[in-house]
């Protein structure tokens, strides 16, 4: 079970973050109020550790104090953030943009918790790495099944050719080489 800290500005993407991670049984997740975490001298009520910290704002400013004091118990930070995408920031493990897909999110969350390496990715990757189309996931869940690519193409009732072109930007969008690499983000986005 991972124990995973949520905190953003907004309360309502905050809850909606927290219930999009809390759909997976291996997460515990904790959504944390930033305006109580930015009052000075308000005592935090906090798990011991978390494994992941999902926040909106990067670490290092005076007034986030409380939110430095969730992010030194959790074993790595991961940032939602559209201008902190193209480069990484110090204390944050991991940057996503704000617009990334749910499942993308909680495959880096599971990642990131496993303290799993992260295939590196350009700029350009990382900000695509959420956006999957629905035949995309298709197309992934099936290869992760230990389907061929034409056992696909006619599971879907589309051609093999078609069935290479979702790989091929599957692969782009998430920065991935082989099938084995393919198959390891299937089963980071639970599909296994």
């Amino acid at each position: 079970m991972y124990d995973i800290g949520v905190v953003h500005e907004h309360p309502l993407i905050a809850w909606a973050v927290g219930h999009a991670l809390s759909e997976f049984p291996d997460m515990r997740v904790h959504v944390l109020s930033a305006a109580a975490l930015a009052l000075p001298g308000v005592p935090l009520v906090l798990p011991d550790r978390f494994d992941v910290l999902v926040i909106d704002r990067p670490l290092g400013r005076p007034h986030l104090a409380g939110i430095e004091a969730a992010a030194a118990r959790a074993s790595c930070v991961l940032l939602l953030s559209d201008a902190a995408a193209e480069q990484p920031r110090p204390g944050v493990t991991l940057c996503l943009p704000e617009r990334t897909d749910p499942m993308a999110l909680a495959a880096a969350v599971h990642l990131a918790a496993r303290n799993a390496q992260l295939p590196p990715r350009s700029a350009g990757a990382a900000k695509e790495a959420g956006a999957l189309s629905v035949r995309e996931r298709q197309v992934l869940r099936l290869l992760a099944d230990g389907l061929t690519h034409d056992q696909a193409a006619r599971r879907l009732g589309i051609s093999r050719h078609t069935v290479d072109t979702y790989v091929k930007r599957i692969r782009a969008k998430l920065a991935l080489g082989n099938k084995a690499e393919l198959v390891k983000a299937a089963m980071a986005y639970g599909w296994n």
